[in-house]
């Protein structure tokens, strides 16, 4: 996600690290719905062993209900700094959808199960379909599912004027109703965690896997595949390539041994909060200007061709915060909601 969110120059980046600006994906598409879709495998993993100390579900959903708002406020503080300008404060973001994606799929992963979040899923499926096929805009001869007549576009124009991000596309893939959306990513990943009891449950999570992404590509003949709206058809398809990959990764270092060869990510990924808002905060000081020079004009450029250089920028800030997260995991020191 840091290598695709802070290139030197995006409009000479590879296509495969920027999104898609409509239809289609990208490998950028891959990432956010992962993130989703392995917080809602761990929540199950969560629940099981808080569960098994005698935590109460009133417990159970204050905790979650503190980590979704930390998460939110991070958000918050992220889209506004350093200036903080409220006359157009973007209230929408990355974390703010994981927050409230998470939270409501953990609400529900909380009170029901498997059938219960299954159905909520389909709930959650038809409702979505159901709110873009009747909010479309009247008389738009480009169809519900176009960048300017979809209702998820008139929907967070009418109540986040000026608050929004706008993709070249013209809509905001956090806002309310891709952030809605999101929760089906979650409920995905809770829905997987049932099915996978290790190490035999690698064959149930690859079936489940082929079973999400064979229905999110037959869905697209009607629902085009769209990061930005967060189709259900994307969300489909996105989660059966997460458990496609969270099975590959069990084999090898759980079940090859090969820890070694990931320790890298999971220096990562102890600190995957504070590593995302360190990146986001060290691109800005590494795109300032010293003497009127900066790293990316005058270093790189010279250097390489623009999207080498793009790449290798990106790859700076990776290797930065890398190099600040293996000292805070050197010292045992790890960010936890």
């Amino acid at each position: 996600m840091i290598l695709v969110n802070d290139p030197g120059d995006r409009s000479v980046t590879y296509t495969q690290l920027l999104h898609s600006p409509w239809n289609g994906f990208t490998f950028a598409d891959t990432i956010f719905p992962a993130f989703l879709w392995i917080a809602g495998f761990a929540s199950v993993l969560s629940l099981r062993a808080r569960a098994g100390h005698g935590a109460s579900r009133a417990s159970l959903l204050g905790h979650a209900a503190r980590r979704a708002l930390i998460l939110f406020a991070c958000g918050l503080l992220l889209e506004g700094f350093p200036y903080f300008e409220l006359q157009h404060y973007q209230l929408t973001g990355v974390l703010q959808k994981i927050a409230v994606s998470y939270f409501c799929a953990f609400a529900i992963g909380l009170v029901t199960g498997w059938r219960g979040q299954l159905l909520a899923l389909l709930g959650l499926f038809v409702g979505y379909i159901a709110f873009m096929l009747l909010a479309v805009a009247p008389d738009c001869a480009q169809g519900a599912w176009s960048a300017a007549c979809n209702g998820a576009r008139r929907l967070d124009t009418a109540l986040l004027s000026g608050h929004l991000w706008n993709s070249s596309a013209g809509n905001d893939s956090d806002g309310i109703v891709g952030t809605l959306a999101g929760i089906g990513s979650v409920l995905l990943g809770m829905l997987c965690a049932r099915v996978f009891d290790a190490p035999a449950g690698i064959r149930r999570l690859l079936a489940a896997g082929a079973a999400a992404a064979l229905a999110g590509l037959a869905t697209s003949a009607w629902i085009p595949i769209n990061k930005i709206l967060w189709t259900p058809s994307y969300t489909l398809f996105m989660a059966g390539i997460s458990a496609f990959v969270f099975a590959l990764v069990y084999w090898l270092v759980d079940l090859r041994g090969q820890a070694r060869a990931f320790r890298c990510l999971e220096i990562f990924g102890r600190n995957a909060l504070a590593a995302y808002i360190l990146s986001r905060l060290l691109v800005d000081l590494l795109k300032k200007q010293v003497a009127g020079h900066s790293i990316y004009q005058d270093l790189l450029l010279a250097i390489a061709s623009p999207p080498v250089a793009s790449l290798l920028f990106a790859g700076l800030n990776v290797a930065a915060v890398y190099c600040i997260v293996w000292l805070m995991y050197r010292r045992q020191i790890f960010v936890k909601l």
